[in-house]
């Protein structure tokens, strides 16, 4: 059953994602959770670009950089528990293949591998954070032939 702590902390998180709605069923309790959106449109003027500073933004682009993304729904962990240390952080070496975070989904945790071998180079997420499928969560600068 749930508490009133854990509700709160259900809705927190519905509120804080994309997500619009929320049904949940366990024995005779059942909620159901549905957030109105607002739409809000800000016009955007498009200033002159020059051409130099289309070239400098191209070449700043780093093709070595490759994204970790959330293999499924749910709340993403770096660390296997609070007092332990986070699988990664930014500067961390990594292999492909290791685990770099794990995502809690239905009360299952489940791990997160890494598709290649770099250098962290940044978190795109927060630890404890709800992630959508196929949402980014880290930033590997890629090390060899991945």
């Amino acid at each position: 059953m749930l508490t009133e702590i854990d509700l709160e902390k259900l809705l927190t998180k519905l509120d804080k994602s994309s997500f619009t709605s929320f049904e949940m069923t366990e024995g005779d309790f059942s909620i159901k959770v549905k957030k109105e959106t607002t739409q809000v449109v800000q016009p955007v003027v498009a200033a002159p670009v020059a051409p130099a500073a289309v070239e400098e933004a191209t070449e700043e682009v780093d093709t070595n950089l490759e994204e970790i993304k959330a293999p499924f729904v749910g709340v993403v962990y770096f660390t296997p528990s609070e007092d332990e240390d986070p699988y990664i952080k930014v500067g961390s070496h990594i292999s492909k293949g290791d685990t770099v975070s794990l995502i809690e989904a239905m009360k299952m945790f489940n791990e997160v591998h890494s598709p290649v071998t770099g250098e962290v180079v940044e978190l795109l997420v927060e630890n404890g954070s709800m992630v959508e499928f196929d949402q980014p969560i880290a930033r590997v600068r890629k090390v060899g032939d991945n």
